[in-house]
């Protein structure tokens, strides 16, 4: 009896591909936190955190004064690849009345093309 063999692999011996790694971001808004009132209109700290499971690619923030997207006080847009970004920084907002809130708005591109987005925000007044 004679038996051949193929060299070509069997199809259930074929590589099975790696699922897609999908890439997540993770947005902390350490201060100030949604609903403060803060203590200080000369010295309101900003930090906001993005950590990302593979890479970030683009980050904005927004801050304005409420129902006011035109008068930004703050309009940080970053391209950058760091799994980790940090954003800090302080601000004077005492030219404001006393009672005046503010809208924190951040997103975070989760692909290059940016159709797909983590979003975060944070409401905050003066007392």
């Amino acid at each position: 009896m004679v038996s051949f063999h193929s060299c070509a692999e069997d199809e259930d011996d074929a590589p099975v591909p790696e699922p897609a790694v999908e890439n997540s971001i993770t947005i902390t808004i350490d201060e100030p936190t949604n609903d403060a009132v803060v203590s200080n209109c000369e010295d309101v700290h900003i930090h906001v955190d993005f950590d990302a499971s593979i890479e970030n690619h683009e980050v904005e923030i927004v801050l304005h004064p409420e129902g006011d997207t035109s008068n930004k006080l703050i309009d940080y847009d970053e391209h950058n690849h760091d799994k980790e970004i940090s954003f800090v920084q302080d601000i004077n907002l005492c030219d404001f009345a006393a009672g005046t809130c503010f809208h924190l708005e951040v997103v975070a591109c989760i692909n290059h093309d940016c159709d797909q987005a983590e979003t975060a925000d944070a409401e905050f007044c003066l007392p």
